[in-house]
Order: structure tokens, then sequence, then C-alpha cells
């Protein structure tokens, strides 16, 4: 009866050893699986950040500068001052497209940016009331509509990550691009008759920082 029970418990203990060691082989091959896994995950970052790198090195050489010209001037005066400084801003926001990788690093610049056309926007209204620009309600629409935009981009922009975000920079620094240069031909430079009067009231005004 003891052999008998030795028995069984040898064999319990050869079932238990096999057991083992199937549980090891099974380990050991889901170990070898996830170690493929993540050379191939790195492998695969390595390859998009590779791909990222050189998209984004290519979309920036299609970024243009904005360059103020005399076709642009409206009053020689305070208009002018707030536009060439807007371009200048516009100019340091796409010099730095090529370096965003997150919405973090774009937000700041961009929210600035925005916070700083709407302060000329508001200037050049006010210009326009107390010069009687005949078509400044018009006007004032064009100026919602871009700063509308722009807020739409920006909710867009706090959604990028490191494989889109360049794209949306580049799409926001063209409706920049846009305004600056059409909405200043085609919009802006309708006040000219009633500069000698804006610039009466401009006289007053500070710069903008």
């Amino acid at each position: 009866m003891g052999d008998f029970g030795s028995l069984i418990t040898l064999g319990v203990i050869a079932v238990l050893v096999v057991v083992a060691g199937i549980l090891i082989l099974i380990l050991q091959k889901k170990s070898e699986q996830k170690r493929a896994h993540s050379a191939l995950d790195a492998e695969q970052s390595a390859r998009t950040a590779k791909l990222t790198a050189a998209k984004r090195a290519e979309l920036s050489k299609t970024i243009k500068k904005v360059q103020w010209a005399k076709q642009f001037a409206v009053d020689a005066g305070v208009i002018d001052r707030d536009h060439q400084i807007l371009f200048g801003r516009i100019n340091n926001f796409n010099q730095s497209i090529p370096a965003f990788r997150t919405a973090e690093q774009m937000l700041p610049t961009l929210e600035s940016l925005k916070k700083y056309t709407q302060i000329h926007f508001q200037r050049e209204e006010r210009l326009q009331r107390l010069s009687e620009f005949p078509f400044r309600d018009d006007h004032k629409e064009k100026h919602d509509a871009l700063i509308k935009s722009v807020e739409d981009l920006i909710e867009k922009a706090k959604r990028a990550n490191e494989d889109n975000i360049t794209d949306i920079a580049v799409e926001i620094s063209s409706v920049f691009e846009k305004w600056v240069t059409g909405h200043v031909i085609e919009n802006d430079l309708l006040m000219k008759p009633y500069v000698d009067r804006m610039r009466e009231h401009a006289s007053g005004m500070d710069k903008l920082a």
C-alpha cells in the first residue's frame, strides 16, 4: 500500500514537472513574441519618424516668406505699421513650423498671433468708424470671418499629433498669408481716400507691441 502511495506521489510530481515545463515553454514563447513585436514596433516607429521628418522638411520648403511691398501701403502710418508687424509675426510662425512636434508647442504662438490680429482689427475698425469709412460693416464681416476660420484651425491644432501637425501648421500659415496679401490689397486699400482723416484719429494711438 505504501509503495502504491509512493507511485501516486511520484506520478503527481512527474505531471507537475511536465506541466511546469510546458508553462515555462509557453512563457518563453510569449516573451520571445513580445520582444519580436517590440523590435517591429521600434522599427516601425523609426521608419515613421524618418518619413515624418522627410515630409516636414519637404513641406517647409513650400512655405513662403510674406514680403512687405509698397503695393500694401495704406496710410504710411499706424495701419501700415500694424500690417508690417503682422507680416513679421506670420513669418516667425512659418519659420517655426519645422520645429513643431506637438500641439502644445504650436498653440502659444498661434494664440498670440490670433490675439495680435484681433487687436489690429479692433484698431482698424475704430479708425474706420471715426473717419466714416463707408464700407466698414462689410469690412468688419470679413474680419470676423477670418478670426472664425483661425479659431476653427486652432481647435483642429489642439488635436494635432506628430504625424499631422506640419500639415495643420502649413494650412494655418496659408490662411494668414492669404489674409495679409489678399485682404490688404482687396479691402484695406479702399481706405486710402480716407487716409488723412484716419491719420488724424490715429495720431494718439500707441504702436502695437
